[in-house]
């Protein structure tokens, strides 16, 4: 064998061939016969488009080969499972690995199939070169029944020669490429050279090919998960909204009979009993409350959450907002405190969403605050752009580490045993949310323990009154 035939069975025997590497030595084993197979290697190159599939690709080298060889049958066979290295695969891989046929082109159905799910321990060449790594080159009928039960099938085919080379890639053994002829043949370095390169080929082709394919696979998937997803979320969100509106109607029920029991509308109520029913009352307002911001919470999380902008007179959204909160603060003995714009103001806005953040960060205030005032002020800043509420407490305040927590659903700071105050841990979560769909944006800005909390609402002025 000539020097560069020896050093290009290395490169192979090494299992690290690829094609930049063995086409310079083509090149060197002669013009006439090299330069044609070149060429073939060069018009095979440009048509195993990264649009083929691992079949397509495989028929691919299989016609090349037939047609620049003259053999007369190809089959290209993957592992079941891909080694790192051929030599090193373990035993237990070894005894469950098998070869699987890609493609194949002049096989007689029988042989294919026989040659179809073959264990790497057949005593077949294919298996061989899979196992080792290593070519084989089976020029006459003798060297064929090296493996009887094979090789008598490929002489009842017509073959006389085979020539059966590992596909690696990367590194890795991918598969097996063989080729049959029907004389017998004597492969020169040359022929040797290009029926290894057209296994690297192979192997690169069919690898591009299944990563795409795993990719699609994966994109898919992916796809698939996140409307199964937003269904889920959907379809819960929707449970949420229909049970929290079904209980809003018995509760107000409940509310209305209360109030006509204590007004004694049935008969004299003694102290005691308009004591209860005041305790009753407040409980059921509490109640609809939790259940407001259940149905406010479920209707962002489902996208169905309207807005109704008006242009509306800022001090009548921040009395009315005051006076749902003020009898909270009053049970305490506190004071809400307001410092705003002497002129009047306009804006344009959901009044009732508007109010409904306004009276979520005033009562949180309020109950988080044992001694002390809650301060409300209002400013319109950026040159009349915008209004910002901020909302101050002198309360029991919030560690560092939970200043964006607290704006997460249904989060709470305090585990259920120890809580002091009953809440679903919604409102922050659901008023920064209507912040954000009225423009603006709802913040902490300042809060530590035991120095109470400040918080900011912004929002878009754009228009006047």
């Amino acid at each position: 064998m000539s020097a560069s035939g020896e050093y290009l069975s290395s490169v192979f025997a090494r299992g690290r061939p690829d094609v930049e590497r063995v086409a310079p030595l083509i090149e060197s084993f002669g013009i006439s016969g090299a330069s044609q197979r070149l060429r073939a290697l060069s018009a095979l190159s440009g048509s195993l488009t990264d649009a083929l599939g691992p079949e397509d690709a495989a028929q691919l080298v299989e016609r090349q080969a037939l047609s620049a060889l003259g053999a007369t049958s190809a089959v290209v066979v993957t592992l079941g499972h891909f080694p790192a290295s051929a030599t090193a695969m373990p035993e237990s891989e070894r005894a469950s690995s098998v070869l699987l046929v890609v493609h194949a082109i002049g096989l007689p159905a029988e042989l294919r199939a026989m040659l179809d799910q073959v264990p790497l321990e057949a005593p077949v060449p294919l298996a061989e070169v899979a196992r080792e790594g290593a070519p084989l080159f089976l020029a006459t009928e003798r060297d064929l029944l090296h493996y009887p039960a094979w090789g008598a099938a490929m002489i009842a085919a017509g073959a006389r020669a085979a020539a059966i080379v590992p596909v690696w890639a990367n590194g890795e053994l991918r598969g097996v490429l063989g080729l049959a002829w029907p004389e017998p043949r004597v492969f020169d370095e040359d022929e040797q050279a290009f029926v290894l390169t057209l296994g690297v080929m192979c192997a690169q082709a069919i690898m591009r090919a299944h990563l795409r394919a795993a990719e699609r696979t994966a994109s898919e998937a992916a796809v698939v998960a996140q409307k199964v997803a937003e269904l889920a979320n959907r379809s819960k969100a929707h449970f949420v909204a229909t049970i929290s509106h079904e209980l809003r109607t018995p509760m107000n029920a409940v509310l209305g009979y209360t109030q006509i029991l204590a007004d004694g509308l049935c008969g004299p109520v003694t102290t005691q009993q308009r004591d209860h029913l005041g305790r009753v009352s407040a409980s059921g307002r509490h109640l609809l409350d939790l259940i407001a911001q259940l149905l406010s919470h479920a209707r962002i999380e489902a996208g169905e959450e309207k807005v109704e902008m008006n242009v509306v007179a800022l001090t009548d959204v921040v009395e009315l907002s005051l006076l749902l909160v003020r009898p909270l603060a009053d049970e305490k003995g506190m004071r809400i405190r307001v410092d705003g714009p002497a002129q009047r103001v306009g804006l344009y806005t959901d009044p009732g969403k508007l109010r409904q953040i306004l009276v979520n960060l005033l009562a949180n205030a309020v109950k988080f605050t044992e001694r002390g005032d809650v301060v409300l002020r209002i400013d319109v800043v950026d040159a009349g752009e915008r209004v910002v509420f901020e909302v101050s407490d002198s309360g029991r305040g919030i560690a560092a580490a939970y200043h964006e927590r607290i704006f997460e659903p249904f989060w709470r700071s305090e585990p259920t045993s120890v809580r002091r105050e009953e809440g679903t841990g919604l409102g922050l979560s659901v008023a920064r949310q209507l912040a954000r769909l009225l423009g603006g944006d709802l913040r902490l800005v300042a809060s530590a323990p035991g120095q109470g909390s400040t918080f900011v609402l912004s929002l878009p002025l754009r228009s006047g009154v």
